[in-house]
């Protein structure tokens, strides 16, 4: 995540959507709900939330291939 200016750029021009408009953006690109049913967490802030949601939705990878994913 560290250097990349248009990622840096996209999170900025997206800081006021809601969350929910977010995980409605998740949802249209992978076609799946970014909580499962069923499943505990994650459990995380609403900045890393939003944090990841972005990364997912700007890379086009799904939430288990953020590099945060598995850090304790």
């Amino acid at each position: 995540m560290g250097d990349d200016t248009l990622f840096k750029e996209f999170c900025k021009e997206g800081e006021s959507m809601p969350l929910s408009d977010l995980l409605e953006e998740y949802a249209n690109v992978f076609d799946a709900a970014f909580f499962i049913m069923g499943e505990d967490g994650p459990y995380v802030s609403d900045k890393e939330l939003r944090d990841w949601l972005n990364w997912c939705v700007f890379y086009g990878k799904p939430r288990d291939e953020y590099p945060l994913v598995n850090r304790d």
